[in-house]
C-alpha cells in the first residue's frame, strides 16, 4: 500500500495509486455516490447525487448492454470525490490529469471487480450521449446556477428529475447495479 490508500465504509483500503479489482466492493461504491452531490452541490433541492444521475444515465441510454457500464461510469468517484469539470480541465492545464486517474480506476480495479471487460465503441458511445442527456436533464431540472458557456449536446429526458429522500435513492441504486450486474456473475 501507498500514502495514497484511503479506507473504504467496507474496511477495504483502496489505493489510488495501485488501484486492484480486489479492493472494490459495491457496498463502497453505492455508499458514496449516493452521498455526493452533482455539480459540485450546485443544485435545488438540496440534493442530487450522482448516483441519481447514474440511474438518469441509464433510463437515458437505448443500447441495453450499455446498462451497467452507464450505472458504472462515475463510480471512480466513489474513491476520488466529485470535481466539476472545470476544475479537471484546469487540473490537466496545471499539469494533472485528474480524468486520466478516473479512467485508470474504472478501468484497472472497478469493470474487472464486476466482471466487465472495457466498453466497446459502441457502448462507450452509447453512455457518453445517455450522459448528455441526464446532464441536459439535470441542467434543465436541478442545477441553481447556471453556467452561460456550457450546455450539453443533447435534449432532456421527457420526464422531469424531482427531489428523492436518499434512503429510497440508496435503494433504487443498489437494486439497479445487481440487476445489472448480474449476467456477468460478480457483485462484490
Amino acid at each position: 500500500m501507498t500514502a495514497f490508500t484511503q479506507p473504504m465504509p467496507s474496511g477495504v483500503l483502496f489505493d489510488l495509486e495501485d488501484p486492484r479489482p480486489e479492493m472494490v466492493r459495491l457496498s463502497d461504491i453505492v455508499h458514496h455516490l449516493v452521498r455526493l452531490n452533482r455539480w459540485n452541490g450546485n443544485i435545488e433541492p438540496v440534493s442530487y447525487t450522482i448516483a441519481q444521475h447514474s440511474l438518469a444515465t441509464a433510463q437515458a441510454c437505448t443500447l441495453i448492454e450499455a446498462r451497467p457500464y452507464c450505472l458504472l461510469h462515475n463510480a471512480p468517484a466513489a474513491y476520488t470525490g466529485e470535481l466539476r469539470t472545470a476544475v479537471k480541465l484546469w487540473a490537466v492545464d496545471k499539469g494533472a490529469d485528474f480524468t486520466a486517474l478516473e479512467k485508470r480506476i474504472l478501468y484497472t480495479a472497478i469493470l474487472p471487480a464486476f466482471g466487465l471487460a472495457p466498453p466497446t465503441d459502441a457502448i462507450a458511445l452509447a453512455v457518453d450521449k445517455a450522459a448528455q442527456i441526464a446532464a441536459a436533464t439535470e441542467l434543465r431540472d436541478m442545477v441553481a446556477g447556471k453556467p452561460p458557456a456550457w450546455h450539453p449536446n443533447a435534449q432532456p429526458l421527457k420526464t422531469r428529475l424531482k427531489f428523492t429522500p436518499a434512503i429510497k435513492i440508496e435503494e433504487q441504486f443498489r437494486l439497479a447495479l445487481e440487476g445489472a450486474l448480474r449476467p456477468f456473475g460478480k457483485v462484490a
